[in-house]
């Protein structure tokens, strides 16, 4: 059997169902209306030739030929959006400084970066990788050119904001009765506040078993079972699970991040980052195949 030619907007209409998980999630994240992509993914199933998605009242699921073509289109569509930036953007030349919270400095995050890197490679990348009370002095010292950080009060709040879920971290091993053994970073850290008012709500009493400036520091300690921590979605690990509040433990508010610049006058290199990285983060951190049954980073940009 012979495969027609795959289009990109067909293509682009089934990674946006397999990772919304419906039709009218992807319509919106397209920009779509609904029966467009759904006349989409028929014709690309005419093309393919197979079934792509199971479809029934309730729920959709990739088929095997789904699972396997959403593991090509993804890196086709990657390697166009590259192909579109580095055709269409100016030639910058020159060094930029940027900085990140510890717990993306390996994840998704860092691949922002770096995927600027790749469009523009005259640019040196030097990187910085902190807490964000850091980042932000950093910033105001003009020791940084750019940072994502945790959003502060002391900063007029970006136009663009991440929104990144915050959980109760533990490993099975770990006691669960009070006084609860707690694992967390020092002020300014804002997740202490954050932890110590929903317990307090909740009734719950803690001591501060250990105090780390190091998230694998911490990751590590959770693992042991030495206590439970408040980890952002993006440091969670395998062995790592999360507490609900059938489990006992209240909800936790989200994390804000935020792209902050220094105060001093930008270069160009600086500027265009700045204007194009939120196109670049949505895409680093889109949410994996929902319909393929991955993890979830559970990131959006509100």
């Amino acid at each position: 059997m012979t495969i027609g030619r795959f289009n990109i907007e067909l293509l682009e209409a089934f990674v946006a169902v397999a990772e919304a998980g419906n039709v009218t999630h992807a319509g919106t994240r397209l920009n779509r209306t609904q029966p467009c992509v759904s006349t989409q993914l028929r014709r690309l199933e005419d093309r393919v030739g197979k079934p792509l998605i199971e479809r029934n009242a309730r729920t959709m699921n990739l088929t095997p030929a789904g699972r396997i073509l959403y593991q090509h289109a993804t890196e086709i569509l990657r390697s166009h959006e590259e192909a579109r930036l580095r055709l269409s953007a100016p030639e910058l030349t020159g060094t930029v400084h940027v900085g990140l919270p510890e717990w993306y400095a390996t994840g998704q995050l860092q691949s922002i970066f770096c995927n600027f890197v790749r469009i523009h490679p005259n640019v040196k990348l030097e990187m910085t990788v902190a807490d964000s009370a850091t980042l932000h002095e950093m910033l105001t010292n003009n020791e940084i050119n750019l940072a994502i950080a945790l959003v502060t009060a002391s900063k007029a709040l970006p136009d663009e904001v991440v929104e990144e879920p915050l959980h109760w971290a533990v490993s099975d091993t770990c006691q669960l009765t009070d006084p609860l053994p707690l694992i967390l970073f020092p002020q300014p850290c804002p997740f202490r506040e954050m932890a110590f008012s929903a317990l307090a709500r909740a009734g719950r009493q803690w001591y501060e078993r250990i105090t780390t400036t190091s998230v694998a520091a911490a990751q590590v300690a959770v693992l042991s079972g030495a206590g439970i921590c408040c980890l952002p979605t993006g440091a969670l690990q395998d062995g790592i699970k999360v507490l609900k509040e059938q489990d006992g433990f209240p909800k936790l508010p989200a994390t804000q991040l935020a792209i902050y610049t220094q105060s001093t006058t930008q270069s160009p290199i600086v500027d265009y980052l700045e204007e194009h990285l939120n196109d670049l983060l949505q895409n680093a951190i889109a949410p994996r195949s929902v319909l393929a049954g991955k993890i979830s980073p559970e990131l959006r940009v509100v």
